[in-house]
């Protein structure tokens, strides 16, 4: 996730909908005074590749992790205050349901062991 204090904008990361592609690149957008959570480890290794930079202002004044990856529109709230929120331009990305929930199997499945879509359905989907 990422808040611009210059564009004014909060970017609310989904999951299974190219968010780590389109932070890496808001991230380019970013100031010192700004929010950029932590991504996975090979992911910030491109984003310092390409010259983005990486996480900052993520953490509390006592080092607990403030704003984190894939955090909910509804915390991140929480964090930046109602006057805050409501002032930015606050947005995600979805895409399809149908392709969502396919790409969601998949990913789960990336192991080799084969789920039964009624399994997956049961514990993944609302």
């Amino acid at each position: 996730m990422i808040i611009n204090h210059r564009y004014r904008f909060i970017f609310v990361k989904t999951r299974k909908t190219a968010g780590t592609s389109i932070e890496i690149a808001l991230s380019g957008f970013s100031g010192e005074d700004d929010v950029i959570s932590p991504l996975a480890a090979d992911d910030e290794a491109l984003r310092t590749e390409l010259g983005l930079p990486g996480p900052m202002n993520h953490l509390a004044p006592d080092g607990q992790l403030r704003f984190r990856n894939h955090m909910p529109a509804e915390e991140i709230r929480d964090a930046v205050g109602a006057d805050l929120w409501a002032a930015y331009h606050t947005f995600s990305i979805e895409r399809n349901p149908w392709d969502k929930a396919i790409s969601m199997y998949y990913w789960k499945s990336r192991d080799g062991r084969k789920r039964r879509v009624a399994d997956f359905r049961r514990k993944s989907l609302p």
